[in-house]
């Protein structure tokens, strides 16, 4: 039988990095967009991100809400390597929300930090990615034929 990893344990995971990489899609130029970024979770796996008003991807949020989210955990002995591939629905939020994510992203996202201790959070956008669906794959498990762990919202 697969082992079967628990929202507790991939939820930790998650929590343990701050980094992950953001794919978007350009609806214009068909193309899909890849970013390294710091990121906040919550509870429930939405992912939090911040980004300057006039980044290429928050035309892609707004013209094209489908997104994935890549984390990825280099660990010790290498079969404990892991990744967790969030796919869902992104959006921009404001108000109560953006204060919330930034909340999420303080201590954790260094651009986050600055933006709050000099006032200028109004510079950025804040996006809440709402997962529809992740999957967490152990490389050793995966190198013996055990399916990732699959998780719908």
């Amino acid at each position: 039988m697969p082992t079967r990893h628990t929202m507790q344990e991939i939820l930790a995971c998650l929590k343990d990095k701050t980094t992950g990489v953001l794919a978007t899609s350009d609806e214009n130029s068909k193309n899909t967009r890849l970013r390294i970024m710091y990121y906040g979770v919550d509870d429930k796996f939405a992912v939090y991100l911040m980004s300057v008003k006039d980044a290429p991807k928050i035309a892609n949020i707004v013209n094209s809400p489908q997104a994935s989210f890549l984390v990825y955990g280099v660990e010790e002995p290498y079969e404990n390597t892991w990744e967790i591939e969030i796919n869902g629905y992104a959006e921009l939020i404001s108000g109560d929300a953006a204060v919330g994510a930034l909340e999420k992203l303080k201590g954790r996202n260094p651009f986050a930090d600055v933006a709050l201790e000099s006032g200028i959070t109004n510079r950025f956008e804040l996006i809440r990615l709402s997962p529809k669906n992740l999957r967490f794959s152990n490389y050793g498990e995966a190198l013996t034929g055990i399916a990732p762990t699959v998780l719908n919202f």
